[in-house]
């Protein structure tokens, strides 16, 4: 009877073990938190803030739903929150060639007013 009560207990402990450790992430979890990562290197701030807030909440959900045992919305989450991610580096990219394009123009239209300046003022 000992024996039995022993088993019973042993085998209901290694049955909450298994239960309440998490399974470990996925490839697709595992690339979102890198591309989340990588993003909030960059200066997102200024042109994908949005886009990286985004990541983080559908990285945080898809962790949520890998705990609540749903791996497939898990999965999908974590390929969305690496979307968001992307793109936030992207739109970050794209607003700082923008931005340098101006800057360069804007000094294009400098130099050509100082070449204009200079040869009126030539005899």
């Amino acid at each position: 009877m000992k024996i039995a009560i022993s088993s019973l207990i042993v085998g209901a402990g290694i049955l909450a073990a298994c239960a309440t450790t998490p399974s470990p992430p996925g490839r697709s979890y595992v690339a979102a938190q890198v591309a989340v990562a990588n993003a909030e290197k960059l200066p997102v701030f200024t042109y994908g803030n949005q886009e990286l807030t985004v990541a983080r909440q559908k990285l945080e959900a898809s962790r949520f739903a890998a705990l609540d045992g749903k791996p497939e919305l898990a999965e999908m989450l974590a390929v969305e929150s690496q979307v968001s991610a992307d793109l936030a580096v992207a739109k970050t990219s794209l607003g700082k060639v923008n931005a340098t394009s101006e800057d360069m123009q804007n000094q294009n239209k400098a130099l050509q007013q100082e070449m204009r300046r200079n040869l009126k003022a030539t005899p």
